[in-house]
């Protein structure tokens, strides 16, 4: 639905002078690197893509248009500035993913790409890292140029106790009541159904372990 709405508005712009975009399918851009090298963002040390006033928190899309390009402003990939002698990331991150010697991540270590990825966690993982439904903040939230952009949120779209509760349950995606769908759609959640109860059942578990201890 979102990207739909960005590629609405990217045509609008482009064909009055007969130009147009199209989704890139089955085609995939690496966007974080489409992005770095194109000069639209930067590599943090956490190997996050970095746009200027928006730091790490935005949404990467691409797609194919027959628009000519005029100038080349293709990059090398390097990290930005504020990281070379921070390592802050580095330090919050649990699970050790982001090594000291180079900008690669170990992805195999990061708790993003487990809560993506469907079957039992694996072992090592302590459910208490957890923050977030999915993909991972901490590294985010360490960061001092992320820090003036905390604690701004868009329109929150809320979801009701019942349908949290058919959520938790597992329910298919098509037995989610409509209003609800339509909700999932406008955010974009409904790649993570797969996911979706599990990540749930352990933020609530986590939620319900820290009231208790209080």
């Amino acid at each position: 639905e979102i990207e739909r709405r960005i590629l609405d508005r990217i045509n609008a712009a482009m064909v009055k002078d007969g130009y147009r975009a199209i989704p890139t399918g089955g085609n995939p851009l690496p966007l974080k690197l489409v992005a770095v090298r194109s000069g639209l963002g930067r590599y943090g040390r956490n190997n996050i893509c970095y746009v200027p006033g928006f730091g790490s928190f935005h949404r990467l899309v691409a797609f194919y248009a027959d628009l000519p390009v005029s100038k080349d402003s293709w990059r090398a990939p390097k990290m930005m500035e504020e990281c070379e002698d921070c390592d802050r990331c580095r330090r919050a991150c649990p699970t050790g993913a982001i090594p000291a010697e180079r900008l690669l991540l170990r992805a195999e270590r990061c708790l993003a790409l487990h809560t993506e990825r469907t079957g039992p966690f694996p072992e090592w993982i302590d459910p208490r890292w957890f923050n977030c439904l999915v993909g991972c903040m901490i590294c985010q939230r360490a960061c001092p140029v992320d820090r003036d952009l905390l604690d701004f949120s868009d329109d929150a779209i809320a979801f009701s106790r019942e349908e949290t509760d058919l959520m938790l349950a597992g329910s298919g995606y098509d037995e989610l009541p409509a209003a609800t769908r339509k909700r999932i759609e406008e955010i974009d959640m409904d790649w993570i159904m797969d996911v979706l109860p599990r990540n749930l059942r352990v933020l609530v578990e986590k939620m319900g372990s820290s009231t208790r201890k209080s």
